[in-house]
């Protein structure tokens, strides 16, 4: 009988044992299988990451002509400023920048025609030959806070201020859907606009 019950007895240790290094097995499993799940998402992470960085240019070609001294395309780093190209190309004395946004961020492909003395009879006239195009179209990454509230329909001054600003932060628009992400612009005000805007 004692010997039955020895048996008994170490079959019960044997069992917890077993049942002791199986869980912590499965423990010790359940942690790693959850590093390799964050390890993976941050390798997916990253992709997108780069791919965004990938997307900005490395450097911005811009057309200046008008009433300069030195007509040409002149290359700047992201995020130059108007006044740094004219700068480079020399107004000439019968230039009038009155109406041109000299902290204006330039995009690429751009002109900025400087117009002569006589030649701009309101604010946004030396603007808009580059900021609005032959179909009527304003370019968002082109015109100035004036010019987007004078041609935008509900979009006033502050909305318009909004939209440079967002412009200057976070780079030229993409796209033209991009404007939903600019405060105060919801689906109902971009299905007003959408068709008097475009990036180009």
């Amino acid at each position: 009988m004692m010997g039955v019950d020895r048996r008994l007895l170490a079959a019960v240790v044997v069992a917890l044992l077993i049942a002791f290094g199986l869980g912590s097995y499965y423990g010790a499993y359940q942690e790693r299988q959850k590093a390799a799940d964050e390890f993976s998402l941050i390798n997916e992470e990253r992709p997108a990451e780069n791919l965004e960085a990938r997307e900005q240019p490395s450097e911005i070609m811009v057309y200046v002509t008008g009433e300069v001294e030195y007509p040409n395309v002149y290359r700047f780093s992201p995020g130059a400023r108007v006044y740094e190209a004219l700068e480079k190309a020399v107004p000439k004395p019968t230039a009038d920048l009155r109406y041109i946004d000299l902290a204006r961020v330039m995009v690429d492909e751009e002109t900025i025609l400087v117009p002569a003395l006589g030649e701009s009879t309101a604010p946004g006239g030396a603007q808009s030959a580059s900021a609005i195009s032959p179909s009527g179209k304003i370019n968002i990454n082109r015109a100035s806070a004036a010019e987007l509230d004078q041609h935008l329909s509900g979009i006033g001054p502050a909305l318009a201020q909004r939209i440079v600003e967002y412009r200057e932060k976070n780079g030229p628009f993409r796209s033209i859907e991009e404007l939903r992400n600019v405060s105060g612009i919801g689906e109902k005000r971009f299905a007003e606009i959408k068709d008097q805007v475009d990036v180009k």
